[in-house]
């Protein structure tokens, strides 16, 4: 399990976001679920604190990825 930093402790979205940029993505982390499930749609994520997050791609990092053939 990936051990969350003193300093992001209190914000796990704010933890969640780094981790998704470290990786090139950029996303949208929100405590509540998306009203319509797209293709980038996943389970909800439950952090340690036991909050439930959704984590979806911004629109546009989707639209950069479609111009760049990122699939």
């Amino acid at each position: 399990m990936t051990e969350i930093p003193t300093a992001l402790a209190h914000t796990c979205a704010a933890f969640l976001k780094a981790q998704a940029a470290e990786n090139g993505l950029d996303v949208h982390v929100s405590t509540q679920p998306p009203i319509v499930a797209g293709p980038y749609t996943t389970e909800a994520f439950v952090c340690p604190h036991g909050t439930t997050y959704w984590i979806e791609p911004t629109g546009e990092w989707i639209a950069w990825a479609v111009e760049n053939g990122v699939e």
